[in-house]
């Protein structure tokens, strides 16, 4: 008899290296920045439901709730997308570096969602919510050549300019996870080798540029280690339950395990394999609270 996942998801507790802070933040909402992996509804509001379509879920770039989705309801707080008025401001395809032109618009960076946030509340940021700031994979994917230390660099620095604009705007509280290797990614197998490089490269830089914001007073920078944990599952994916996890599991049709898959198409994990990630963050949030 299989065994269920929820057992071996408790595991992903001692994955997780955490940065505390001397105080304990109470967080009235959850503002999210970034790209399809954190997406609630953006991409499917402006597409008029067209993307992501069944059998995604529900406007996810998944097929259940993703990790922001968890994280909000560990929170106890609302999370909808920002078109809908929400405060979930990613966006499906969005990359870090630069915006991302498409036939149906212009895809915001990461920097751009969080100056609308702020151009939408007075120039001003709640100091009592947290701010979830990720991104960078899209910029992987679609940058195939040239330097992937550089590109590395300008990812750090793209999701650094985020946590900046919003801290000199009074926000204190902010969770920026590190990046998994891209170079894992079903959509990656044609430049593994920079991918890997880039990834590496990404989160090196960002923990030097988010050093000294991190030793600020009355600032909370809350860091997981998703890459570590991602790295574990890869290496012994059969010990946390997955039996798949190279191939997607939506291609001509839905795979027949998609609980037991970790990408759900060749860019974004499933509902299991975002709970993974939900539950290092929350594991994260719980210490804090202590």
């Amino acid at each position: 008899m299989r065994r269920s996942p929820w057992v071996f998801i408790t595991l992903v507790f001692l994955l997780v290296p955490v940065t505390l802070c001397a105080t304990t933040p109470a967080y009235d909402n959850l503002y999210v920045f970034g790209d399809s992996y954190c997406d609630v509804g953006n991409v499917y509001l402006a597409t008029g439901g067209a993307e992501p379509a069944f059998p995604y879920y529900a406007g996810r770039f998944s097929n259940g709730p993703i990790w922001v989705d968890h994280i909000a309801g560990t929170l106890g707080v609302p999370l909808a997308p920002s078109l809908a008025g929400g405060t979930d401001y990613a966006v499906g395809g969005a990359q870090v570096t630069a915006p991302v032109q498409t036939p149906q618009g212009t895809v915001p960076s990461v920097p751009q969602q969080v100056l609308l946030y702020l151009s939408q509340h007075g120039g001003k940021a709640d100091p009592n919510a947290v701010y979830f700031i990720e991104g960078g994979g899209n910029d992987i994917v679609n940058i195939k050549t040239g330097s992937p230390d550089a590109l590395g660099y300008q990812i750090a620095l793209g999701l650094v300019q985020g946590e900046l604009l919003l801290r000199q705007a009074g926000a204190r509280h902010f969770i920026i996870p590190n990046l998994f290797n891209i170079g894992l990614l079903p959509a990656a197998a044609d430049h593994i080798t920079f991918a890997t490089a880039a990834s590496t490269a990404a989160n090196l830089w960002l923990n030097k540029l988010l050093f000294f914001e991190q030793l600020l007073p009355r600032v909370n920078i809350i860091r997981v280690d998703i890459n570590s944990l991602m790295n574990a599952v890869i290496k012994d994916s059969t010990h946390f339950n997955f039996i798949n996890v190279t191939t997607p599991c939506i291609t001509n049709t839905v795979c027949l395990d998609p609980d037991h898959t970790l990408f759900w198409d060749a860019f974004h994990p499933t509902a299991f394999g975002h709970s993974f990630f939900a539950v290092a963050i929350e594991n994260t949030l719980a210490i804090e609270d202590k």
